[in-house]
């Protein structure tokens, strides 16, 4: 049977996809709640500290301006994880799914109040598209809950616990380096991020998109996220995801996959970019995308609009099952 997830939205953008065939990725720090996402930043906050009071030779009574050794260590480390959670600079772009296909939450929060609906995508289909890019820049998984309350050690997957020891292992090597040569006061004022030592927690922070809180597990969360480690404000934009007006590319596979390039919309008094991912290459991959229509329950599409809008469009209307909402929720 294939696995299908499911991206809840309004009617404006179920029509968009249908007719322009794309999944939109738009700019992660632009979320409503980016520090949903910073499970991962918290215990390898734990992790780190575990790590540096372990480390042999160490003196427990030496104090740091009056703060004991554990003190000061734990300090550091909790500005440094200040800084990761407070960056805006890292493009990355993300799409949201969701394997519950009819949750009321969804319908609130990302459906138009249940006036929209849920679009069924495969999964496999997805994978088979963003294997065409090189160097994992676009990774689609599911997201892993965590009980942040537990202790670190407790941590709940072998995935989890390779990211963890890998993104700790690295803090601490970044914090003994300035610490051994006097250089703590960088760290405090956040300095030392402008130096290629202070870019340590990129991996950490691109990695910290697929980890959040358990409170968040009835979600069911997968995420399709292009993670690129170019620094917005440091950049030479006119070439960088700017073939819609240069007409020329570096990165061939990523202009077929995003035809138009980075783009710009206006939403809650902000702007905010995005980039459309086109799965129009043939009729095999457009058909197979889309699995599933979910009307929500305050919409007033019927499952006949629904077959006339894919008809329309262009998709296999005999592979696509349609079908309304059993949810009671009303406005």
């Amino acid at each position: 049977m294939k696995q299908l997830v499911y991206h809840y939205c309004s009617l404006s953008t179920l029509l968009n996809i249908l007719e322009h065939k794309t999944i939109r990725l738009s700019d992660i720090n632009k979320q409503n709640d980016t520090n949903e996402s910073k499970a991962l930043l918290h215990i390898t906050r734990n992790r780190a500290i575990q790590i540096m009071l372990s480390r042999p030779g160490v003196d427990s009574n030496q104090t740091f301006g009056g703060l004991t050794y554990r003190e000061f260590i734990v300090y550091l480390i909790d500005k440094m994880i200040e800084h990761v959670k407070g960056y805006k600079d890292l493009m990355a772009y993300i799409a949201c799914f969701s394997e519950s296909d009819d949750y009321l939450a969804q319908w609130r929060g990302y459906a138009d109040n249940g006036r929209g609906v849920a679009i069924g995508f495969d999964v496999e289909t997805i994978e088979r598209l963003i294997e065409q890019i090189p160097d994992a820049q676009l990774e689609f998984r599911k997201v892993h809950y965590i009980d942040t309350n537990k202790n670190v050690m407790d941590c709940d997957t072998t995935q989890c616990n390779l990211s963890l020891n890998r993104h700790a292992a690295k803090l601490v090597e970044t914090l003994f380096s300035y610490m051994e040569r006097n250089e703590t006061k960088q760290i405090l004022d956040g300095t030392y991020l402008d130096s290629q030592a202070g870019h340590w927690f990129i991996p950490l922070l691109q990695d910290s998109f697929f980890y959040k809180d358990d409170s968040f597990a009835e979600e069911d969360e997968w995420r399709l996220i292009l993670k690129d480690e170019i620094i917005k404000s440091e950049s030479d934009w006119e070439n960088i995801y700017n073939w819609k007006r240069t007409g020329h590319s570096i990165r061939p596979a990523m202009k077929r996959l995003f035809p138009k390039a980075l783009e710009f919309r206006v939403e809650d008094n902000d702007i905010v970019s995005y980039m459309d991912m086109d799965f129009s290459d043939g009729d095999y991959m457009h058909n197979d995308m889309i699995r599933e229509i979910v009307i929500g329950p305050n919409c007033r599409l019927e499952e006949e609009d629904v077959f006339q809008l894919l008809g329309h469009f262009g998709f296999d209307t005999a592979d696509v099952k349609i079908r309304k909402s059993d949810s009671s929720y009303r406005i």
